[in-house]
């Protein structure tokens, strides 16, 4: 059976049933109430992941689509959306997906009447997006959205790409589709604009874990993201012909919800303000347009919500990267021993690399691939390879007691450019132990041998 969201979760709950909450009163998450009970649960610490099974939809009525939450809130979670052991979720989850990014797995097409997703559709005014339980998520938010994966299909190339993304919910039939200038979906919308053709757009509104995570990797523009989600899912990804977007364009064949719509040449509209992941509002600007076709969906089917600027936020995007940033800095500096994107940096705009140095040179290329490969990133710290880069304490404590600020600090100007208010400049901090001085002391610590000894002392008292 291919792997699909119900599956996991139904895996998930089997595994880990105290971090999972099935909310049976209703709820409106139109009206910021999914986001309030999300935040409250994190507030207290908790990150289950939470079902709400009565929302309301954009009409104020019951939904017939239950809703998920919080499916990537940790790094344990995320380690088992990709088939690790939840406590594999620090080097090795990087590392994982590194090598998962480098494999890609070819997709296999299959008949609709084969497909789950094709067991319900919508057509023309009865695909009705305002009937789904979309979200309004902070206080100013322009409008109900949606926050998963848009997908794709190249113009100029026979290849798809899968983009986190947001749709603000305009009307039945009308939503948004945010294409910013540095994502490729902008790039396929242009092609295709410069011919005066609508685009083919899908909204996958529910997926198996690693579906997701491996839309997050950065990859080129024209690798095929299908191909490179199926390295993650360990399978073929199994894909069928749109209900309304011809037969040439696939979409996921076990995804719980698929929006299909086409983009309106030439038309922008507003969109924002939006609560985005850096914790401030995105202001209004202009995007381009769709208009639903259809609208698919399995019997019982489930939708998938992420949370803004909050740890399933941070996580999705965050840990994809990650590997990628990794294989990125491994093929010039071997001596890379981890790679972090903290959630203090809102996993994009901070970076904590280990390493092995050989010189001074290792921290300078290694901090300069990195800002070079993620948009806005702002801040590298590089610290020597007995530095845990998941233990911020440790990282700024070699920050403060290794780095000499008049040495070891590099500010190079007009690096980004994404979001103009954040400035353009990076920093690189080298925290690790200079080269110039021999006397500079040792770092202190507890004997490794007694500290395992006492380890499984604590274990067997437990």
């Amino acid at each position: 059976m291919a792997k699909d969201l119900r599956g996991y979760l139904q895996e998930f709950s089997q595994e880990c049933p105290e971090q999972v909450v099935e909310l049976e009163e209703v709820i409106d998450p139109g009206r910021h109430e999914v986001a309030a009970y999300l935040k409250l649960l994190e507030d207290e610490g908790q990150l289950p992941v939470t079902i709400f099974q009565q929302p309301r939809n954009l009409k104020g009525k019951p939904s017939q689509f239950p809703l998920v939450h919080n499916i990537f809130a940790t790094r344990s979670f995320c380690a088992m959306g990709i088939g690790l052991e939840g406590s594999n979720c620090r080097t090795g989850l990087v590392t994982s997906f590194a090598e998962m990014q480098e494999c890609p797995v070819n997709y296999e097409v299959i008949k609709r009447d084969q497909a789950p997703v094709m067991e319900n559709i919508w057509r023309g005014e009865k695909a009705d997006i305002t009937l789904m339980p979309a979200a309004r998520y902070h206080e100013k938010d322009a409008g109900p959205y949606f926050v998963m994966a848009n997908v794709l299909k190249g113009k100029s190339g026979d290849f798809y790409d899968v983009t986190m993304s947001k749709n603000m919910i305009t009307g039945p039939r009308r939503m948004s589709i945010s294409a910013t200038g540095h994502r490729h979906l902008a790039r396929i919308i242009g092609e295709y604009e410069a011919v005066n053709e609508p685009t083919p757009v899908a909204v996958i509104l529910g997926h198996h874990p690693a579906f997701y995570l491996g839309s997050c990797a950065l990859t080129d523009y024209g690798n095929d993201d299908y191909r490179t989600i199926g390295g993650f899912l360990g399978e073929p990804l199994q894909l069928v012909p749109s209900a309304s977007l011809g037969d040439d364009f696939l979409i996921p064949a076990d995804a719980e919800i698929v929006v299909e719509g086409l983009t309106i040449p030439g038309v922008r509209e507003v969109q924002n303000p939006f609560g985005e992941i850096t914790g401030h509002y995105q202001p209004p600007q202009m995007y381009q347009v769709m208009e639903v076709q259809a609208i698919c969906f399995r019997n019982n089917a489930i939708m998938e919500g992420i949370l803004p600027s909050h740890p399933e936020h941070f996580n999705l995007g965050g840990i994809s990267k990650e590997g990628s940033l990794y294989n990125a800095i491994r093929r010039l500096v071997p001596g890379i021993q981890a790679f972090h994107l903290p959630h203090s940096g809102c996993s994009r705009f901070t970076s904590y690399i280990a390493l092995k140095k050989k010189t001074f040179r290792d921290v300078q290329v290694a901090a300069m691939i990195a800002l070079a490969e993620q948009p806005n990133h702002k801040m590298v710290i590089v610290v020597d390879e007995d530095i845990d880069v998941f233990n911020e304490a440790e990282v700024l404590w070699a920050t403060i007691t290794q780095t000499r600020w008049d040495k070891d600090l590099t500010i190079i100007p007009r690096v980004q450019s994404v979001r103009n208010w954040l400035g353009d400049a990076c920093v690189i901090i080298d925290a690790t132990l200079p080269e110039d001085v021999p006397d500079f002391p040792e770092k202190n610590i507890i004997p490794e041998e007694v500290l395992n000894h006492i380890r499984k002392r604590l274990e067997s008292l437990r």
